[in-house]
């Protein structure tokens, strides 16, 4: 039906937390510092390790994985609080390590028939134009090469569908509305074979920690300048100072735009420009545990409804999936500049919202069989700023620049630099590449 890329967002809420042995770190003058440690920030340290680099990682939060992060104790199962689907499966990396190990369930997403519709409370017999909407609407935006916003192609705007189409398409599967991301950009053509995405049941997070558990790491260690002016880089933390020859930055384009990190001196307008135009989009996550309510629906089932939002620019809703994973969860996902509003008010007002929402379908009744919600705010946490990354109108270029190495010392990775940006994979493949060039130089 649609070929979603799924978010790489996750939490940094301080939940339970997998606790790493302590190791010996190349502090003292290394080859490369690399910052944060998330997919693209320790797939780079591994590559380096292997290849004789000295190398230091350094990661603001007190965990590693980024945005791919598996929580077991908040509903008592895996609970994917960021990355979830396993996007491109024949040549994720993440699921060819799973399989490789007796410890992970791995299994792909069924093709049969996968979702159901609802305009009120019923299953609504609209369905075909429901979908005859999201395909001319698709197609509209697919055969636009330009580097203009979807919302000046898109047809049939006025229909009464037009607000879920908007939210599938737009905030779920790229993060914001479609007057805020470049068609340019979601036709890119990937450098890599699509193929259909894959779940593990012990959580994509989970996965992640285990694929790179003997990487070092030096945790709650915050960078605050990168300064370049010499001969190699002089990185500032919290923690300290430390001299280098390159470093490598992985931090999402909405830390690297809030002027956070302070470059030392200035980068050039244009490459400043990148962090600004390549941004992240918002993408947020109400996740609710019902005792009965889904009991029959299958695993991976997902639940459109008509969203009521009267041709919003950003509209008032969300697409849900229900038992992702093969767990019992239902997963509410607002995104774009509605999701970022909703977040900033409040967790009580997000869980509301949703379960209002939810209520519309379903009957008051669904609250007396609540076990447990939880809302995770992407937009506001200081160490993402947002979900993932996409060109705003008129911005196709900046990617390119944003990938571009700064005086052979500063380089950058992540999924925001990444061909098959948006996921985790691409996040790790990004870094991977940049260690070669690095190691190769």
């Amino acid at each position: 039906m649609n070929n979603r890329r799924k978010f790489i967002i996750s939490s940094l809420s301080g939940l339970a937390i997998a606790v790493l042995p302590k190791l010996t770190y190349a502090s003292s003058n290394p080859d490369v510092v690399v910052i944060g440690a998330g997919a693209a920030g320790l797939a780079a340290t591994s590559e380096l390790i292997k290849n004789g680099k000295k190398v230091i990682c350094l990661e603001a939060s007190n965990r590693i994985g980024g945005r791919a992060y598996t929580d077991n104790e908040i509903f008592g199962e895996p609970y994917d609080l960021g990355a979830l689907w396993l996007e491109n499966g024949d040549t994720n990396p993440f699921k060819i390590y799973g399989e490789k190990n007796s410890k992970f369930n791995l299994y792909k997403e069924r093709i049969e028939e996968m979702y159901a519709v609802y305009n009120g409370d019923k299953r609504t017999s609209q369905e075909d134009e429901l979908w005859n909407l999201y395909d001319n609407t698709e197609a509209a935006i697919a055969k636009t090469r330009k580097d203009i916003a979807p919302i000046k192609v898109v047809p049939n705007q006025d229909q009464r569908w037009f607000d879920t189409v908007h939210t599938i398409i737009g905030p779920w599967q790229m993060g914001k509305d479609f007057s805020d991301f470049s068609c340019k950009d979601f036709n890119f053509d990937y450098e890599m074979p699509v193929s259909a995405p894959w779940h593990c049941k012990e959580g994509y997070g989970t996965l992640v920690l285990d694929m790179y558990k003997s990487v070092p790491v030096k945790l709650n260690t915050k960078v605050t300048e990168i300064d370049w002016g010499g001969a190699g880089v002089k990185v500032t933390t919290n923690n300290g100072v430390i001299n280098a020859k390159k470093c490598i930055v992985t931090v999402s384009t909405g830390v690297l735009s809030s002027g956070q990190i302070i470059f030392k001196p200035k980068l050039n307008p244009e490459k400043e420009e990148s962090f600004n135009k390549i941004s992240m989009g918002h993408y947020n996550r109400i996740t609710f545990k019902f005792k009965k309510l889904f009991k029959k629906k299958p695993k991976d089932y997902y639940l459109y409804y008509k969203i009521d939002s009267q041709n919003a620019s950003s509209p008032e809703g969300f697409c849900t999936t229900i038992h992702p994973s093969d767990t019992k969860l239902c997963m509410c996902d607002p995104g774009g500049k509605f999701a970022f509003e909703l977040a900033k008010s409040g967790e009580q007002e997000s869980l509301n919202f949703a379960l209002n929402e939810l209520k519309k379908i379903f009957g008051n009744k669904i609250e007396k069989d609540l076990i447990k919600s939880h809302s995770v705010d992407w937009s506001n946490n200081p160490l993402f700023l947002g979900s993932w990354a996409a060109a705003e109108p008129g911005a196709f270029k900046y990617r390119e620049i944003l990938r571009n190495s700064v005086g052979d010392r500063i380089y950058f990775a992540g999924e925001a630099t990444a061909k098959d940006w948006g996921t985790v994979a691409g996040a790790q493949n990004s870094g991977v590449l940049v260690a070669n060039k690095i190691i190769n130089i």
